[in-house]
């Protein structure tokens, strides 16, 4: 995955906040297979009308990607 899309996804959990997929397509958001890792337990995804797909990681991704 690529560092800065990680870095992103972190930050976000440390503040508690979702992320939209559409912010992260130019960190090559669509070369990662996000129904694996939300089968995984790293992330969690959720739709909204207004922002779409937002995605979150859980505290399991969040202890495997911070380590890295």
């Amino acid at each position: 995955m690529n560092p800065s899309l990680v870095t992103i996804l972190v930050n976000a959990k440390e503040l508690n906040k979702w992320v939209p997929a559409r912010l992260l397509v130019k960190y090559d958001i669509q070369n990662v297979n996000l129904l694996e890792l939300e089968e995984s337990y790293f992330i969690l995804t959720k739709r909204s009308k207004s922002d779409g797909l937002l995605l979150k990681l859980t505290l399991k991704g969040y202890h495997y990607f911070n380590q890295k």
